[in-house]
């Protein structure tokens, strides 16, 4: 008795276990066919969880990075006054400074009105002059007190004073406790000193507009500035704001919402931290090419490093051209000073990055890559032969042979340490001289004839 697909079958079985019997064979194929398809279906699966982990790591990058830097910069009272400290000594944060306080000490104390009620009192056919003596004097005590936003004094009163109210700061943020009282919920950076002192400048002046013999207390930068204001509010007679020669940095209705604002983002910053060391890992571990995996995570994040820096920029150009036309150069000051911190640390970052991804491109299999060591080793065996006083002659040769290449090597790694470091004019005249004279020294070794009998073949 023959089988349908050309077999023969036992004649004592029956038709029924002939069916059975095929259809185990089919179970038994199934399961076969099944375990042959196991590894394609893991190895697909690995690549599909390794590709959203490269996705979920870049996000948390864009993330992460410039948290820590807000929270490096802004929470490290040593970290804030290196970065706001030197303010004290740019021209246009001077003139501001000077400024600012000249007028708020002229509102304050009703300059225009007393000048014009002096001249109403003396001659009142001069009452037209009160606004341009009011200007001439106002100009006079900005001069003076721009000569002194200008001493080492100041600079140092100014170092202090941001030391201090970032000290303030952090402590509110962080609930106040023993450190700072939040029972107004105020911080603000006092400038009371500064203040009183460019007052006993111009003393005599205004003791002509009070009327009366004024002699200004002593007023030091760690005094409460409610007890600074009041010794000033009874050597002058004038009611000032309680505000008066301090810049308020956090007001009490802000208090509860940056309590809560700084929490949060404490808390983002450290969980976006450890995410991304966990989807850094979790995607080279699940991945079946870990190479291709790192060079994505790798250049995907120093895309982001770049989009994020010329985002900042921009960012910062924006509140400078938001700020009122008078202000703009101490805004630009200002913006300068925090751009310059922000674009070091993403340099670096964006340097290691950099570094990292050509170390696993030209360490890869990839043809070019293999060639580009073949080329690297033959430079330095020419080099070595050519330092032990070797025949030269193969060295020129290799160097003739790869001359553009290597002239463009050097000119990419030199365009390339321009995007990456923040260089002076210095520092970008030194870098342009030493690629200069690796490419001078390239061309020369590669365009000397070569000597008689020399074979000429790369």
């Amino acid at each position: 008795m023959s089988s349908t697909d050309g077999g023969t079958t036992d004649p004592d079985l029956s038709p029924e276990e002939v069916e059975r019997l095929r259809g185990e064979v089919d179970d038994l194929n199934n399961k076969v066919e099944k375990l042959e398809n196991r590894p394609a279906r893991r190895h697909r699966t690995r690549k599909v969880v390794a590709v959203i982990l490269v996705i979920l790591t870049v996000f948390t990058v864009a993330l992460a990075f410039p948290g820590a830097w807000v929270r490096r910069t802004t929470v490290n009272t040593d970290r804030w006054v290196a970065t706001v400290g030197p303010l004290a000594q740019d021209p246009a944060v001077q003139e501001y400074l000077a400024r600012t306080i000249t007028e708020e000490t002229f509102t304050a104390l009703g300059v225009e009105a007393k000048v014009t009620a002096l001249i109403q009192e003396k001659a009142p056919q001069l009452a037209f002059l009160a606004v341009p003596i009011t200007t001439s004097v106002q100009g006079f005590v900005q001069d003076q007190v721009a000569k002194l936003v200008q001493t080492q004094a100041f600079q140092d009163l100014w170092v202090e004073a941001n030391r201090f109210a970032q000290t303030q700061i952090v402590a509110i943020l962080n609930g106040g406790g023993d450190i700072v009282s939040t029972a107004d919920g105020r911080v603000v950076l006092n400038l009371l000193p500064i203040v009183n002192q460019a007052l006993a400048q111009i003393s005599q002046v205004a003791s002509d507009l009070l009327g009366r013999p004024i002699t200004l207390p002593t007023i030091t930068s760690g005094e409460v500035p409610s007890a600074a204001i009041t010794k000033i509010e009874e050597a002058t007679g004038v009611q000032l704001p309680a505000d008066f020669g301090q810049i308020v940095v956090l007001e009490s209705q802000q208090l509860a919402s940056a309590q809560d604002a700084f929490s949060l983002a404490n808390r983002l910053v450290w969980a976006t931290l450890i995410l991304f060391v966990l989807f850094f890992v979790g995607a080279m571990w699940v991945s079946v090419r870990r190479r291709r995996t790192l060079i994505q995570i790798l250049t995907a994040s120093a895309v982001v490093l770049v989009i994020e820096r010329r985002l900042f920029i921009h960012e910062a150009a924006s509140i400078v051209d938001k700020a009122k036309p008078e202000n703009q150069a101490a805004v630009q000051a200002v913006a300068n000073a925090l751009k310059g911190s922000y674009l070091r640390y993403t340099g670096w970052l964006l340097a290691i990055a950099l570094v990292v991804l050509v170390i696993a491109l030209i360490t890869g299999p990839y043809p070019w890559a293999v060639k580009f060591r073949g080329w690297v080793r033959d430079l330095y065996r020419a080099a070595m032969g050519a330092a032990k006083g070797a025949d030269s002659s193969a060295a020129g040769a290799w160097v003739a042979a790869h001359r553009d290449a290597l002239l463009m090597g050097i000119a990419a790694v030199f365009v390339l340490l321009l995007l990456v470091l923040s260089l002076d004019w210095l520092g970008f005249l030194l870098l342009a001289a030493i690629a200069g004279a690796l490419a001078l020294g390239v061309w020369r070794i590669g365009s000397e004839p070569a000597e008689p009998g020399t074979d000429q073949a790369a």
